[in-house]
């Protein structure tokens, strides 16, 4: 585990690495004048004008899904050292994220001009190409492959340490429990990662492009029901006052956050619902874990009677 954190860290220092490299060299290739006009109707494939509003709409899921993973260090925290170091992974992981990817965005919308930008599948490589040249693009691309290695990784062990921690905490299958000698989780890692495959597999018949767009839909929104699901829930909380006693500061702040992340997670679920076999697909990536469900509940029942006697 720890040398895969070390791998991981190394290849998000070369993202980080190849994202400043970029900020710098795009400073100098900046031209305000390819900002305006900032909002302009755009038209799809099928001939549909978007204004700014359908572009938000339509820009809501692909936004969402560069932070998705922000709050994955809490998955690891039963492995960490203290509780602090979690909350700081988070907190840097989020800010990192965010000034990043607002920076990125705003230097290729100023180097790329509106028509290129606008029919480009790789703006980033397209605008450091401007900046310094070819050879820009192919150290970017070089960079990329670096970080897509980590970061596959990282997502493995992240896929995996779900169903790990949950059946830690006697709420899905025992068999998830099995490790080896060195403490990997063999079972969690060997079925979460057959699942990916299949569902990489089922994307085989489309463009590289179509099937990126398609997997990050997918699983942005299957990520967002649970953050809806949480959301409402803290609201829930808020309203009947559990776990506040006579904190009302934080009561007023958890159900002002609370409600803004509900109306944000029901706008973004909406704006999935564009496509709706992709929705669909989805939701049902989601619901595919409800079978389960019955195993872990006779598993449970089995356990508690196993109990009882003892107890007695």
């Amino acid at each position: 585990m720890e040398q895969t954190g070390k791998t991981n860290f190394a290849a998000t220092a070369a993202k980080v690495g190849g994202f400043l490299l970029f900020l710098v060299a795009a400073l100098f290739a900046f031209d305000a004048r390819n900002l305006v006009p900032f909002v302009a109707p755009r038209t799809d494939e099928a001939g549909h004008v978007f204004g700014l509003l359908g572009q938000a709409n339509e820009a809501a899921l692909a936004t969402l899904w560069a932070f998705v993973g922000v709050e994955s260090a809490v998955v690891f925290s039963g492995r960490a050292r203290t509780s602090r170091d979690v909350k700081m992974a988070t907190l840097i992981g989020l800010l990192v994220a965010l000034v990043l990817y607002v920076a990125i965005t705003l230097l290729v919308m100023g180097v790329l001009p509106h028509e290129r930008l606008g029919t480009s599948d790789k703006p980033l490589v397209d605008a450091l190409s401007v900046a310094i040249g070819p050879s820009g693009g192919f150290l970017l691309a070089a960079l990329g492959l670096v970080s897509l290695f980590g970061s596959t990784i990282g997502w493995i062990w992240l896929s995996a340490e779900v169903p790990y921690q949950e059946a830690k905490q006697g709420v899905f299958l025992s068999p998830f429990l099995r490790e080896n000698r060195r403490g990997v989780p063999t079972v969690a890692l060997t079925v979460t990662n057959a699942m990916a495959q299949l569902f990489l597999l089922s994307t085989l018949s489309q463009s590289v492009a179509k099937a990126f767009d398609f997997v990050i839909h997918v699983a942005t929104l299957a990520y967002l029901v649970p953050y809806l699901l949480a959301a409402v829930y803290q609201l829930k909380l808020v309203v009947t006052g559990e776990t506040y006693a006579t904190d009302g500061r934080a009561r007023l702040v958890d159900g002002v956050i609370a409600g803004w992340a509900t109306l944000y997670a029901l706008w973004v679920i909406q704006a999935g619902t564009a496509d709706l076999s992709t929705f669909l697909f989805g939701m049902g990536l989601l619901a595919s874990g409800a079978v389960f469900y019955p195993w872990v509940r006779r598993v449970q029942r089995a356990e508690r009677r196993q109990e009882k006697p003892g107890a007695a």
